[in-house]
Order: structure tokens, then sequence, then C-alpha cells
């Protein structure tokens, strides 16, 4: 049994700001476009920029949205927001829907459309001039699954763990990588040398 994104949000699908990116700054509003969305819906934090509009306060992301590409050969890349990665204003190749919690678990969603349904379904419009371009309307009609709360719950708790552990295991390995670069105390040279010796 489906139903549709619309269903499950509050209110239809709204476009970002178009608005230029301008260098960072902690003064100004950070700016979430497309190309700081990774493929697995995960945040790239390298390069980010920032808005300078005056309309950037109807624009600012709050937690359980999610936005989705609408253009280009990253149409259908998404990107939920809990809150944890910062305040972000979204851009105008950006198509936000505001998950309701009282009708879905939005961490649901959120990793459905990280799943391979979602994306065969975001390949059914890379057809002929439709190609590389999904409208507010067509996300907004997009299938759902309609399980129940409980399978929800747990689907959306174990990929949760899995990401944490995921996580975690990224920030062990970038320390030690930083470490073993930095790292010139006389263990480690009298190791690399036993080594060489060996």
């Amino acid at each position: 049994m489906m139903q549709t994104l619309s269903d499950i949000c509050v209110g239809g699908g709204s476009y970002g700001i178009a608005a230029s990116a301008v260098e960072y700054s902690a003064d100004l509003p950070t700016y979430l476009r497309i190309t700081d969305i990774n493929d697995d819906g995960t945040l790239n934090k390298g390069g980010l920029k920032s808005v300078d509009d005056s309309n950037s306060d109807r624009y600012y992301l709050v937690p359980n949205d999610i936005v989705f590409a609408r253009t280009g050969a990253s149409t259908g890349r998404n990107y939920f927001y809990d809150g944890t990665d910062g305040s972000f204003v979204y851009a105008g190749f950006l198509i936000k829907f505001s998950i309701d919690p009282q009708k879905i678990n939005p961490l649901f969603v959120k990793y459905y459309c990280q799943s391979k349904d979602y994306y065969d379904w975001v390949s059914s419009f890379n057809t002929g001039s439709t190609r590389g371009n999904i409208n507010a309307v067509t996300l907004g009609n997009m299938p759902i699954p309609n399980i129940a709360k409980e399978q929800q719950d747990l689907i959306a708790d174990t990929l949760s763990a899995l990401d944490a552990r995921i996580a975690a295991n990224k920030a062990i390995n970038h320390h030690l990588a930083v470490t073993s670069e930095t790292d010139s105390s006389p263990d480690m040279s009298r190791g690399s040398n036993a080594s060489l010796a060996a």
C-alpha cells in the first residue's frame, strides 16, 4: 500500500531562494546548494558558501525538512535536515518538503529516499525532454511505502545506528591518518628503522 510524499508532509513543495552564493562568512547565512549534498545524503562540508540576500529569512530549513535536487545530473539527490549540521538557507535548484512527524517517522522517509526503489523512481523520469528535471508537483506525487509505525521505527532506528557507527569509524580513521602524518616521535622512528633493518 502506498501514499505520496505530499500526503505525509505539511503543505507542498517549496523552491529555494534564487540568489548567488558568496564567500563563506560567519556573519551571513550558510547556503545549501546541490554541490553541498553528497550522493549518500550527507553534507559535503568542504567549500560551503554563504548567501547575502534580504529574503534569506524565508528560506531557512527547520528539522524534518528534506530537500531534493530538481535538475541536472544530480536530480533526485536529497538531504534530510535534523538541525545537527548548523543553520542553512536552501538554494533555488532545491525543492523542500516538510515531513509531518504526526503522519510518519521522518527518518523512515530519509532512508527511503536513499533506497534503490527511490532512485529507480527518479530514473523513470530521465527520458526525453524531462531528462534531469523533476518539479515540485512530480516530487509531491512520489510514492512512499505505507507501512506500520512499528516497522518504520525499527528501520529508522537500525539504519540510524549503522550511520552513527560509520561516522564514528570515519572520525577514528581521520584521526589516525592525521596522527600518522604528524607523529615524529623516537618510538615511531625506531620502529621504521627496525623494519628497514629487518
